[in-house]
């Protein structure tokens, strides 16, 4: 195999960030706390899913709240646009540290005082925003009457198809 396992990851990861931001950049400032778009408004869906990232894809049991999150958790506070596009940059500062430091032989060990290796924590952290982007995207398409963000794969972006009124 010519290309590397961990250019893989790091490729693949490059991919899911590239859904994050689409996902981020597609819902209004003003619909992020708008319950009539779903029952779990997607201020929160996006802030639970940048959480998730942060803890669970290097080391969930060494694992230190950014200033973003202790804000969230000790005031229940509502994050702007803003305020979850610097959270999730800093998460993406952090991962694309981490993964540039990894090695083969490293994705099979369990990180320190973890029952998962750090391949589980990286595919499960995938499979875990994939779902909630997914489900961010549906919220978005039945509000939006068949437009949504588009996906990003291993191809070129995809743009939902449209319904015609």
């Amino acid at each position: 195999m010519k290309k590397g396992m961990i250019s893989i990851i790091i490729d693949q990861t490059k991919i899911l960030y590239a859904n994050v931001e689409e996902t981020i950049n597609s819902i209004e400032e003003a619909k992020l706390y708008d319950a009539n778009i779903c029952d779990w408004p997607l201020g929160e869906q996006l802030y639970h899913m940048l959480h998730s990232m942060d803890q669970w894809f290097i080391n969930p049991n060494h694992y230190e709240e950014s200033k973003i999150a202790l804000l969230k958790k000790d005031t229940d506070k509502r994050l702007s646009k803003s305020e979850l596009i610097e959270y999730y940059n800093s998460i993406k500062a952090k991962v694309s540290k981490y993964l540039k430091e990894l090695s083969i032989e490293s994705l099979g060990e369990q990180p320190p005082d973890c029952q998962f290796t750090k391949l589980a924590l990286i595919l499960g952290q995938y499979r875990h925003l994939m779902y909630h982007i997914g489900l961010i995207h549906g919220c978005l398409r039945v509000y939006t009457r068949g437009k949504s963000p588009a996906y990003i794969g291993l191809g070129p972006p995809i743009k939902a198809v449209t319904k015609s009124s």
